[in-house]
């Protein structure tokens, strides 16, 4: 996954670097600058959004707790049953 952010990323720098050599350089036409940087901002949003640090909501957290606790009280464990059978 960070492969593809960092993939996003450079390709966000290179469209971002034509829209600034495009209107340093000459009349500008305001469609084509305004395309570039909209293609700069589609290119670096999944750059951000898949580079930012994960973490579970408190929510998520209590649900998974809760099943934990349920789990525990019926008496199951994470070790592999052992019985007739194996």
């Amino acid at each position: 996954m960070r492969l593809y952010s960092l993939l996003f990323g450079m390709i966000s720098l290179v469209v971002l670097v034509m829209f600034f050599i495009y209107v340093i350089r000459g009349p500008v036409d305001p469609l084509i600058a305004a395309g570039l940087f909209v293609s700069f901002l589609a290119c670096a949003a999944p750059t951000l959004l898949l580079l930012r640090p994960f973490a579970p909501s408190e929510e998520l957290e209590r649900r998974q707790e809760a099943r934990r606790e349920r789990a525990r009280q019926r008496g199951f464990t994470d070790d592999p049953p052992t019985g007739r059978g194996s």
